[in-house]
Protein backbone atom coordinates (compact mmCIF):
# COMPACT_ATOMS: atom_id res chain seq x y z
CA UNK A 1 0.00 0.00 0.00
CA UNK A 2 1.40 3.38 -0.96
CA UNK A 3 1.66 6.37 1.36
CA UNK A 4 4.05 7.87 3.86
CA UNK A 5 5.46 5.63 6.54
CA UNK A 6 4.64 6.42 10.17
CA UNK A 7 7.23 8.45 12.04
CA UNK A 8 8.21 5.90 14.69
CA UNK A 9 10.07 8.48 16.76
CA UNK A 10 7.00 10.68 16.87
CA UNK A 11 4.88 7.68 17.86
CA UNK A 12 7.25 6.95 20.74
CA UNK A 13 6.86 10.52 21.98
CA UNK A 14 3.05 10.33 21.94
CA UNK A 15 1.66 11.14 25.38
CA UNK A 16 -0.83 8.85 27.09
CA UNK A 17 -3.72 11.28 26.51
CA UNK A 18 -3.22 11.29 22.72
CA UNK A 19 -5.09 8.90 20.46
CA UNK A 20 -3.45 6.81 17.70
CA UNK A 21 -2.79 8.77 14.51
CA UNK A 22 -4.70 7.78 11.38
CA UNK A 23 -2.92 7.02 8.12
CA UNK A 24 -3.41 9.18 5.04
CA UNK A 25 -6.24 8.10 2.74
CA UNK A 26 -6.03 6.97 -0.88
CA UNK A 27 -8.55 7.66 -3.68
CA UNK A 28 -12.03 6.37 -2.86
CA UNK A 29 -13.69 3.46 -4.69
CA UNK A 30 -17.24 4.33 -5.76
CA UNK A 31 -20.09 2.23 -7.17
CA UNK A 32 -23.72 2.99 -8.07
CA UNK A 33 -26.51 1.56 -5.90
CA UNK A 34 -29.05 -0.31 -8.05
CA UNK A 35 -31.91 0.99 -5.89
CA UNK A 36 -31.14 4.67 -5.32
CA UNK A 37 -29.04 5.05 -8.49
CA UNK A 38 -26.63 7.18 -6.43
CA UNK A 39 -22.90 6.56 -6.16
CA UNK A 40 -21.46 5.57 -2.79
CA UNK A 41 -18.23 4.21 -1.38
CA UNK A 42 -18.10 0.43 -1.46
CA UNK A 43 -17.61 0.66 2.33
CA UNK A 44 -21.34 1.37 2.44
CA UNK A 45 -22.49 -1.14 -0.19
CA UNK A 46 -22.96 -4.87 -0.67
CA UNK A 47 -21.96 -6.51 -3.96
CA UNK A 48 -24.26 -9.14 -5.46
CA UNK A 49 -23.83 -11.23 -8.60
CA UNK A 50 -26.03 -13.56 -10.62
CA UNK A 51 -24.78 -17.15 -10.53
CA UNK A 52 -24.98 -19.47 -13.60
CA UNK A 53 -28.60 -20.26 -12.69
CA UNK A 54 -29.46 -16.54 -12.53
CA UNK A 55 -29.83 -16.72 -8.77
CA UNK A 56 -28.71 -13.55 -7.01
CA UNK A 57 -26.06 -14.26 -4.36
CA UNK A 58 -24.16 -11.87 -2.07
CA UNK A 59 -20.46 -11.41 -2.78
CA UNK A 60 -19.19 -9.79 0.40
CA UNK A 61 -15.53 -10.35 -0.45
CA UNK A 62 -16.10 -8.72 -3.88
CA UNK A 63 -14.32 -11.53 -5.74
CA UNK A 64 -16.96 -13.57 -7.58
CA UNK A 65 -16.97 -13.37 -11.38
CA UNK A 66 -19.77 -11.56 -13.14
CA UNK A 67 -21.25 -8.12 -13.28
CA UNK A 68 -21.45 -6.59 -9.83
CA UNK A 69 -24.85 -5.44 -8.62
CA UNK A 70 -24.20 -3.01 -5.78
CA UNK A 71 -26.77 -2.14 -3.12
CA UNK A 72 -26.75 0.03 0.00
CA UNK A 73 -25.75 -2.04 3.03
CA UNK A 74 -29.02 -2.12 4.93
CA UNK A 75 -31.94 -4.49 5.32
CA UNK A 76 -34.61 -1.99 4.16
CA UNK A 77 -32.82 -1.36 0.86
CA UNK A 78 -32.35 -5.09 0.28
CA UNK A 79 -35.99 -5.88 1.03
CA UNK A 80 -37.17 -3.15 -1.34
CA UNK A 81 -34.79 -4.16 -4.12
CA UNK A 82 -35.86 -7.79 -3.74
CA UNK A 83 -39.54 -6.95 -4.23
CA UNK A 84 -39.50 -4.11 -6.78
CA UNK A 85 -37.46 -5.76 -9.54
CA UNK A 86 -34.27 -3.74 -9.08
CA UNK A 87 -32.06 -6.82 -9.33
CA UNK A 88 -33.69 -8.03 -12.56
CA UNK A 89 -33.45 -4.57 -14.08
CA UNK A 90 -29.77 -4.21 -13.14
CA UNK A 91 -28.94 -7.76 -14.30
CA UNK A 92 -30.99 -7.27 -17.51
CA UNK A 93 -32.55 -10.68 -17.16
CA UNK A 94 -35.02 -12.59 -15.01
CA UNK A 95 -33.42 -13.56 -11.69
CA UNK A 96 -34.38 -15.30 -8.47
CA UNK A 97 -33.55 -14.16 -4.96
CA UNK A 98 -33.85 -16.11 -1.71
CA UNK A 99 -36.50 -14.67 0.62
CA UNK A 100 -34.03 -15.02 3.50
CA UNK A 101 -31.24 -13.14 1.73
CA UNK A 102 -31.19 -10.29 4.28
CA UNK A 103 -30.63 -12.72 7.14
CA UNK A 104 -27.94 -14.47 5.10
CA UNK A 105 -26.12 -11.20 4.45
CA UNK A 106 -26.29 -10.26 8.13
CA UNK A 107 -24.92 -13.63 9.22
CA UNK A 108 -22.12 -13.49 6.66
CA UNK A 109 -21.12 -9.94 7.61
CA UNK A 110 -20.99 -10.93 11.28
CA UNK A 111 -18.85 -13.96 10.43
CA UNK A 112 -16.45 -11.81 8.40
CA UNK A 113 -16.06 -9.30 11.22
CA UNK A 114 -15.42 -12.05 13.77
CA UNK A 115 -12.89 -13.70 11.44
CA UNK A 116 -10.94 -10.43 11.44
CA UNK A 117 -10.91 -10.56 15.24
CA UNK A 118 -9.17 -13.93 15.07
CA UNK A 119 -6.54 -12.46 12.76
CA UNK A 120 -6.08 -9.47 15.06
CA UNK A 121 -5.57 -11.85 17.99
CA UNK A 122 -2.90 -13.78 16.10
CA UNK A 123 -1.19 -10.48 15.23
CA UNK A 124 -1.05 -9.57 18.92
CA UNK A 125 -2.88 -6.30 18.30
CA UNK A 126 -5.58 -6.70 20.95
CA UNK A 127 -6.02 -6.34 24.71
CA UNK A 128 -8.65 -8.59 26.35
CA UNK A 129 -10.21 -8.15 29.78
CA UNK A 130 -11.48 -5.13 31.70
CA UNK A 131 -8.19 -4.18 33.37
CA UNK A 132 -6.07 -4.72 30.24
CA UNK A 133 -8.49 -2.66 28.16
CA UNK A 134 -8.52 0.10 30.73
CA UNK A 135 -4.71 0.18 30.67
CA UNK A 136 -4.61 0.39 26.87
CA UNK A 137 -7.15 3.21 26.89
CA UNK A 138 -5.19 5.14 29.50
CA UNK A 139 -1.93 4.69 27.56
CA UNK A 140 -3.43 5.77 24.23
CA UNK A 141 -2.75 2.38 22.64
CA UNK A 142 -6.38 1.53 21.81
CA UNK A 143 -7.85 2.24 18.39
CA UNK A 144 -11.28 0.59 18.82
CA UNK A 145 -13.19 -0.35 21.95
CA UNK A 146 -15.00 -3.69 21.61
CA UNK A 147 -17.52 -4.87 24.21
CA UNK A 148 -20.12 -7.63 24.35
CA UNK A 149 -23.65 -6.30 23.96
CA UNK A 150 -24.82 -8.54 26.81
CA UNK A 151 -22.03 -7.54 29.22
CA UNK A 152 -22.76 -5.69 32.46
CA UNK A 153 -24.08 -2.23 31.45
CA UNK A 154 -22.23 -0.31 34.18
CA UNK A 155 -18.82 -1.79 33.31
CA UNK A 156 -19.39 -1.18 29.61
CA UNK A 157 -20.41 2.42 30.28
CA UNK A 158 -17.28 3.09 32.36
CA UNK A 159 -14.94 1.92 29.60
CA UNK A 160 -16.99 3.69 26.94
CA UNK A 161 -16.56 6.93 28.86
CA UNK A 162 -12.77 6.41 28.90
CA UNK A 163 -12.73 5.77 25.14
CA UNK A 164 -13.72 9.32 24.19
CA UNK A 165 -13.24 9.91 20.48
CA UNK A 166 -12.69 6.23 19.67
CA UNK A 167 -15.06 3.97 17.72
CA UNK A 168 -16.91 1.60 20.05
CA UNK A 169 -18.45 -1.68 18.88
CA UNK A 170 -21.15 -3.37 20.99
CA UNK A 171 -22.85 -5.48 18.34
CA UNK A 172 -21.75 -8.98 19.33
CA UNK A 173 -22.64 -11.23 22.25
CA UNK A 174 -20.08 -12.50 24.74
CA UNK A 175 -20.59 -15.95 23.19
CA UNK A 176 -19.65 -14.66 19.74
CA UNK A 177 -16.60 -12.81 21.07
CA UNK A 178 -15.51 -15.76 23.18
CA UNK A 179 -15.65 -18.11 20.21
CA UNK A 180 -13.82 -15.71 17.91
CA UNK A 181 -11.05 -15.04 20.44
CA UNK A 182 -10.85 -18.51 21.98
CA UNK A 183 -11.33 -17.18 25.49
CA UNK A 184 -14.35 -17.92 27.69
CA UNK A 185 -16.65 -15.13 28.82
CA UNK A 186 -15.04 -12.34 26.78
CA UNK A 187 -16.79 -9.01 27.38
CA UNK A 188 -14.14 -6.28 26.97
CA UNK A 189 -11.42 -5.89 24.34
CA UNK A 190 -9.44 -3.08 22.75
CA UNK A 191 -8.07 -3.28 19.22
CA UNK A 192 -4.90 -1.44 18.38
CA UNK A 193 -4.67 0.56 15.17
CA UNK A 194 -3.89 -1.68 12.19
CA UNK A 195 -5.10 -2.59 8.72
CA UNK A 196 -6.93 -5.54 10.25
CA UNK A 197 -8.75 -3.38 12.78
CA UNK A 198 -9.79 -1.06 9.96
CA UNK A 199 -11.21 -4.03 8.06
CA UNK A 200 -13.04 -5.19 11.20
CA UNK A 201 -14.60 -1.76 11.61
CA UNK A 202 -15.56 -1.65 7.93
CA UNK A 203 -17.48 -4.91 8.29
CA UNK A 204 -19.15 -3.63 11.46
CA UNK A 205 -20.25 -0.54 9.55
CA UNK A 206 -21.92 -2.69 6.92
CA UNK A 207 -23.34 -5.04 9.54
CA UNK A 208 -25.01 -2.08 11.26
CA UNK A 209 -27.57 -2.08 8.46
CA UNK A 210 -28.62 -5.63 9.41
CA UNK A 211 -28.14 -5.86 13.19
CA UNK A 212 -28.91 -3.70 16.23
CA UNK A 213 -25.88 -1.63 17.21
CA UNK A 214 -26.80 -0.94 20.85
CA UNK A 215 -24.40 1.60 22.39
CA UNK A 216 -21.89 1.34 19.53
CA UNK A 217 -20.15 4.42 18.20
CA UNK A 218 -19.41 3.72 14.55
CA UNK A 219 -17.74 6.07 12.05
CA UNK A 220 -20.05 8.36 10.11
CA UNK A 221 -20.39 7.66 6.40
CA UNK A 222 -17.55 9.97 5.39
CA UNK A 223 -15.20 8.51 7.98
CA UNK A 224 -16.18 5.00 6.87
CA UNK A 225 -15.13 5.96 3.35
CA UNK A 226 -11.71 6.89 4.69
CA UNK A 227 -11.38 3.42 6.22
CA UNK A 228 -11.91 1.83 2.83
CA UNK A 229 -9.51 4.34 1.26
CA UNK A 230 -6.75 3.17 3.61
CA UNK A 231 -7.23 -0.55 3.33
CA UNK A 232 -8.07 -0.70 -0.38
CA UNK A 233 -9.78 -3.68 -1.98
CA UNK A 234 -9.48 -7.08 -0.33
Amino acid sequence: MSGTKPNSARNRRRGPAEQPRRRESLPDKQRRCILSRSEHSTANLIRFVADPDNRIVPDLAERLPGRGLWLSANRAALDEARTNGSFAKAARTAVTLDAEVAAQVGDQLAARALDYLGLILRAGAIAIGHDQVRADLAAGRAGILLQAADGAPAARARLRALATGLPAVEMFTRGELSQALGRADTVHAALRQSRLSDMFLRECGRLAGFRAIGESRLPASGQQNELLDRVGSE
